[in-house]
């Protein structure tokens, strides 16, 4: 993990920047369904007009209309929370304050220093609100505390919902995304020849964590691959990437709303870090995990059995 922050700059995507290979979970996840907009912030404090003026970085950021709130300093470097209607993004300043650094920062343990800094904020992060049904617990779990109990996230992503991408007797990795994520777009375009290849079969699980991001986008676009028959679902998300939201005029299936909280719900039992997350057996039949493109395609291929 890394200390500095740093950004993943992508074009059409007025997001908050987003670090390594895959675009960060909100803790709780939040549901697609219930996910709104961040209110107007009311309580954060906001970044001065003379400290604005002294400071380029600054001055760079709020060109173009947005409001800075101060965050807390991390590692030598001073954040800013920049906000313009319903888009916000996180920036830290260099210690001259001539240059500014867009994206998340992540301590040496692993911890999201910039999504502990923007809790505070109200709205910055959507909250979940959900109550999925308990999963049969076999007998070896019986005795323990839910919390506790021991998840085989293949088994859990297999009674989620998805769409199947692939050569049938291929095997199957599962993957988790939000279609609207840019490093899940780019995971699914990288895998395509090892689909058509037939080395491996897409089980793609349909999620909604950048709502907070893109303005609510992320859901009805999740929702409209749901809608879509498994067969076709990969060939629906391709239609969406294409106009960087959910199709107009295409209305989702009644039944899209509820399958989108139980995917959620699955992503959360398997705690998931972010999208894509790839989900695998072995060859030794072990469920494997991986958040973002794994390092090493030619070793993620050679784990997957015959």
């Amino acid at each position: 993990m890394r200390t500095l922050a740093y950004a993943a700059l992508v074009a059409s995507v007025p997001t908050v920047a987003i670090a390594g290979t895959a675009c960060p979970a909100p803790e709780p996840i939040a549901t697609g369904a219930i996910t709104q907009p961040p209110p107007l912030l009311t309580d954060a404090p906001r970044v001065t007009a003379a400290e604005i003026a002294a400071s380029p970085a600054l001055t760079r950021i709020t060109s173009r209309g947005a409001v800075l709130y101060r965050l807390k300093e991390e590692h030598g470097l001073r954040g800013v929370f920049a906000r313009t209607g319903d888009q916000f993004r996180v920036f830290y300043l260099t210690p001259d304050d001539q240059a500014e650094i867009g994206g998340v920062m992540w301590d040496a343990s692993g911890r999201n220093v910039t999504r502990a800094q923007v809790a505070e904020i109200p709205g910055a992060i959507p909250t979940a609100h959900w109550a999925p049904a308990p999963l049969p617990s076999s007998s070896a779990n019986d005795d323990l505390p839910h919390s506790d109990a021991v998840v085989d996230p293949v088994a859990r992503l297999a009674a989620a919902h998805f769409g199947v991408d692939g050569r049938q007797n291929a095997p199957r990795v599962y993957m988790i995304i939000d279609p609207l994520c840019p490093f899940s777009t780019r995971a699914f375009g990288a895998l395509q020849p090892y689909v058509e290849s037939g080395k491996l079969q897409l089980a793609l699980v349909p999620v909604a964590i950048n709502d907070h991001e893109n303005g609510g986008a992320s859901t009805p676009a999740a929702m409209q691959m749901l809608s879509a028959p498994s067969q076709e679902m990969a060939r629906a998300w391709r239609r969406i990437s294409d106009v960087g939201h959910a199709v107009p005029g295409q209305e989702p299936d009644a039944a899209a709303s509820a399958e989108l909280t139980l995917n959620l719900a699955a992503a959360h039992a398997v705690k998931m870090r972010g999208t894509p997350t790839l989900i695998w057996k072995d060859k030794t039949g072990a469920s494997r995990q991986e958040t973002g493109m794994p390092d090493d395609i030619a070793q993620f291929l050679a784990s997957l059995p015959s």
